[in-house]
């Protein structure tokens, strides 16, 4: 493989749709939010994207079975809109890559004639927070407008998004297809179903999308059970280690 292909399936009938996209990244933000709704609306595959710019090994299946890392699109028809919805295994491990695999999925995009692109991500802080994760938005001005009445916060600092979740919007304008990216409040080590939870709920507000998050919200519970196990234990040993330091120091030989 020299290049990065998308392999097309089937070719479903779409009305002006809506790119929604997620793919592995901090607290693996995106890729959760999307992998739920694709669960949620039973969307269908339609393509896949492979690519010598994904990481240089392969993925095991159930039963022993081994397949190329991919990419994928799904498409679905829910209240009434088109959605199209990219998420994967990988994102490119070179620059170049990441360049290439987005203008792929904007040629992609251009030819099922994408009217507008909310691509989800993480925002790590490097801190655990029990607060609802916080919602940053970046891109258009007026589906800015639409995000913030929503909850997501216009980031005005400035800085940088590494990865295809940024250069989809920014490569997208030159093609003038608006996008938004959303980035949720993570930590950025830890799987973050929150965070996730978050920036799905603002996308599924302004495309007016009734979807259950239930389960998104049952795994945020046990993900904060297990941390509070963790840090119970950590609080544990350091009483320990400081008890038998003092204990330690009362000894004489």
């Amino acid at each position: 493989m020299k290049e990065t292909v998308i392999e097309v399936l089937s070719r479903p009938k779409l009305s002006n749709p809506v790119l929604i996209g997620g793919l592995p990244g901090m607290g693996y933000v995106g890729k959760l939010a999307v992998e739920h709704l694709v669960a949620e609306i039973k969307a269908r595959k339609f393509a896949e994207l492979y690519s010598p710019h994904f990481p240089h090994q392969a993925v095991v299946e159930e039963g022993g079975l081994i397949r190329l890392p991919r990419n994928e699109f799904f498409w679905a028809r829910q209240d009434g809109k088109s959605l199209v919805i990219w998420t994967g295994d990988a994102q490119s491990v070179t620059p170049e890559g990441h360049y290439e695999i987005v203008e792929k999925v904007l040629d992609f995009a251009e030819g099922l004639r994408v009217k507008q692109m909310y691509t989800l991500g993480g925002f790590a802080t490097g801190k655990f927070s029990r607060a609802q994760p916080k919602v940053v938005a970046l891109g258009d001005p007026e589906l800015l407008r639409g995000v913030s009445s929503f909850g997501a916060s216009v980031e005005r600092r400035g800085g940088p998004i590494i990865g295809a979740v940024g250069l989809l919007v920014g490569l997208g304008k030159l093609r003038r297809i608006p996008g938004v990216c959303l980035l949720g409040e993570t930590h950025g080590m830890l799987v973050d179903h929150r965070a996730a939870e978050a920036v799905l709920r603002v996308v599924l507000q302004v495309l007016g999308l009734n979807v259950s998050l239930e389960n998104l919200q049952q795994r945020a519970r046990e993900t904060e059970q297990m941390i509070e196990r963790v840090q119970r234990e950590i609080v544990s040993r350091e009483e320990m280690m400081k008890k038998r330091e003092e204990e330690e120091s009362w000894y004489i030989g």
